[in-house]
């Protein structure tokens, strides 16, 4: 009987470890920015494309009012996370997601035409 609870035990530390170990590596490849965003809450808008930066990856969007951050519509730039896709034009009806970055920077995640 010891040696049973000795070896489930040994079974449960072992595997915590590579879960822990597993979980580790993953933050590893990641920027401290990546990680926060990844934890972050997003938070999802509707509105119209207004302004396309693609030299400081920044858009303009005259947005619908966002609930979860009991935001009224209005126009607002926002900083995308990544390239800016190459379909999206000035005038499009847009759904986007974002998620508040570094320095209370709110970032667009994905965009996409409404």
């Amino acid at each position: 009987m010891n040696k049973l609870i000795l070896t489930l035990g040994f079974a449960l530390a072992t595997s915590s470890g590579t879960t822990l170990a597993a979980s580790h590596e993953h933050h590893h490849d990641m920027t401290a920015q990546q990680i926060v965003m990844e934890s972050a809450a997003t938070h999802a808008g509707t509105g119209i494309l207004k302004v396309i930066n693609a030299k400081s990856n920044k858009v303009q969007i005259a947005h619908d009012a966002i609930a979860t951050l009991n935001w009224p519509a209005m126009n607002m730039w926002f900083t995308m996370r990544d390239a800016i896709p190459k379909d999206l034009k000035v005038g499009d009806e847009v759904h986007f997601e974002l998620v508040q970055g570094e320095n209370n920077q709110w970032l667009i995640v994905k965009i996409d035409h409404k």
